[in-house]
């Protein structure tokens, strides 16, 4: 049974961002009048209870984040001001009265903007790291894990090679949370170019892992979904252009290769289940709100597999009727000349096709074949990065979904459950939409929820 709660959390400007804590029972708000709100949830009453309203920036808060409570209770904001600040909480202060939660730390490090702050996972230490509109990523440790009074600088990401401005749009990033994989990673997302790269973090300085994708618009938000098992990573774009769009993402690219069905859900009628291969939705291109798309691309081998049975097949019907006169094998010879003819037309690449036939003095035809790519990549089930025999090593992403929201209006925050399973989103249209994978592999709108009243459907 659904229900839905109204907190008058009582800010005199706009909201731009609320976190949770580990355990789900405490909430912090914060908006464009300066202020961070911390409540708490009253399990006798059901409701949520102002723990205390802070003054934290000298300009609007746009990004919370909480610490893992094994460091105790912990909050990181990040300012218009270009500051990221540090809070702590000294639970012998009386609630709502100015001195329970103090700033222990101001960091001032960034020169531009700081649109995103982000605490690491608990696994890779006390870590925050702050995206700024400068086109980078500071990482940022604590010299005394006790106090958090004073942190270094201990890893920098040079998102945007030569720097950028608040002009170039803001920067949003968003840590692997699962404990097992190696090497510790994070997505950063947004600012010049508008792409999407994954990055991997360590004892030394942060390099870039894996190219996802680049729009035509702004990437405003980005969430990497916990793996709970999979072989693979789910990682959510939100972008100005109305699109949220979901990508798997293999480290490893051997386990993109397995035969394990990607949905929770297998029919046993299922004869691609049976056969090892993956679901496969046959509908290619985006779909409106409330439905998407799923594609694994793994059809065009099949055909492939079933095209050399057969010319085996044919081989072995050959070979047995025992025929060794020298006009059947000049015969042979024609047929096999002719047939090395056709696939080398047929298997050559569109790109060569295009360059072949559209060259002249101006260069069209490489163009051509640019924007071809570049469209291709837009479609769910393109493979971002493919890795060959040669290159192993190298990871891959892939589109799966491509939701748009009607009307286009930009699309502010995407947030994964606890079991990255249901993809929440929100925009200026005032709604919050939830998204679930189906039976059938397809990405589809489940409720909408705006703040006079909701549609949901089961």
């Amino acid at each position: 049974m659904e229900q839905e709660m109204s907190i008058p959390v009582n800010h005199d400007d706009f909201i731009h961002d609320l976190a949770y804590n580990f355990y789900g029972t405490r909430l912090a708000t914060c908006g464009s009048d300066k202020c961070i709100k911390i409540w708490d949830w009253n399990k006798q009453t059901g409701l949520w209870i102002l723990n205390e309203s802070i003054p934290a920036h000298e300009s609007s808060v746009v990004k919370l984040s909480w610490a893992h409570p094994e460091f105790g209770q912990v909050l990181a904001s990040c300012s218009l001001d270009r500051t990221v600040k540090v809070w702590m909480e000294h639970e012998s202060s009386a609630k709502t009265g100015g001195s329970r939660w103090t700033c222990v730390s101001k960091i001032v490090d960034s020169s531009a903007v700081v649109h995103s702050v982000a605490f690491a996972p608990e696994y890779t230490n006390l870590i925050i790291a702050a995206a700024s509109s400068d086109g980078k990523v500071r990482l940022h440790s604590p010299i005394e894990a006790i106090r958090l009074r004073n942190w270094s600088i201990s890893g920098q990401i040079d998102f945007v090679p030569g720097g950028a401005s608040d002009s170039d749009g803001p920067l949003c990033l968003s840590w692997c949370k699962s404990r097992f994989s190696s090497p510790h990673m994070l997505v950063v997302g947004g600012s010049k170019g508008n792409s999407v790269k994954v990055f991997q973090t360590g004892p030394m300085q942060p390099t870039k892992l894996h190219d996802i994708d680049f729009y035509d618009s702004y990437v405003l938000d980005v969430d990497w979904a916990p793996t709970m098992g999979r072989s693979f990573h789910l990682i959510a774009t939100a972008c100005s252009d109305g699109h949220v769009r979901i990508y798997k993402f293999w480290v490893d690219p051997a386990m993109s290769n397995t035969s394990i069905p990607d949905s929770l859900f297998v029919r046993e009628h299922d004869d691609s289940v049976r056969n090892g291969s993956r679901l496969a939705n046959p509908n290619n291109g985006s779909r409106r709100a409330g439905g998407g798309d799923y594609s694994t691309g793994d059809d065009s081998e099949e055909e492939d597999g079933d095209e050399e049975e057969e010319e085996e097949d044919d081989d072995d019907e050959t070979d047995s009727d025992g025929t060794d006169s020298d006009e059947d094998e000049d015969d042979d010879d024609d047929i096999e000349e002719s047939e090395q003819d056709e696939d080398g037309i047929d298997t050559a690449s569109d790109d060569d096709n295009i360059t072949h036939s559209n060259t002249d003095s101006t260069g069209d035809a490489n163009t051509s074949s640019i924007r071809r790519r570049k469209r291709a990549q837009r479609k769910p089930g393109f493979k971002t990065s493919t890795s060959s025999e040669s290159q192993p090593a190298f990871p891959r992403s892939e589109l799966v979904a491509d939701l748009v929201v009607e009307p286009y209006v930009p699309i502010r925050r995407v947030r994964w459950n606890s079991t990255g399973t249901l993809l929440a989103s929100s925009g200026d249209d005032g709604v919050a939409r939830m998204w679930r994978m189906t039976v059938n592999g397809t990405w589809r709108e489940i409720a909408a929820i705006t703040a006079e009243k909701s549609s949901t459907e089961m």
